[in-house]
């Protein structure tokens, strides 16, 4: 199921990437959705937080070794692993090859998800982003509570 997981989160960030890419102006003002967050559609040649600029071919590879590996842990490993885990590896999974994707066949990444107030513009981001993001939080989470759980056998 873990696989299937992967595969829709993948479909979603390409579809909304490409939506995006066709609905909204490049680096326009982009459209207030609600609660300080837009649509603003912009082309990223870097990293997470406009770093290492340019740095697309690199970025691109770091994502297929790292999706790569990943997807061979859960092939070998993913039985044994609980399930909190195996679907944070899928989230991980999902966001890195949805970047490199984009990444190999564009020259940049599709960024279109902006939160911003007065006083503070967060970077602009996309669904895959959010997997990687949120697949971190779960994986971390999931260590922490068997860590506890492990404790509290002992």
């Amino acid at each position: 199921m873990y696989f299937v997981l992967a595969a829709l989160l993948l479909v979603l960030d390409q579809l909304t990437k490409w939506w995006s890419s066709t609905t909204f102006p490049l680096n326009g003002e982009g459209q207030y959705i609600f609660l300080g967050f837009y649509f603003t559609y912009v082309q990223n040649t870097g990293a997470a937080f406009g770093i290492f600029q340019d740095g697309t071919l690199p970025l691109g590879i770091l994502s297929a070794v790292v999706s790569t590996a990943i997807l061979v842990y859960l092939i070998t490993r993913g039985r044994t692993m609980p399930v909190l885990q195996r679907y944070a590896l899928a989230s991980i999974l999902a966001g890195a090859i949805g970047n490199m994707i984009d990444r190999f066949r564009l020259g940049y990444v599709i960024d279109f998800i902006h939160f911003k107030v007065p006083g503070f513009s967060f970077p602009v981001f996309n669904v895959a982003d959010s997997c990687v993001v949120i697949g971190a939080i779960l994986l971390i989470g999931s260590s922490l509570f068997r860590s506890e759980e492990k404790g509290v056998r002992s």
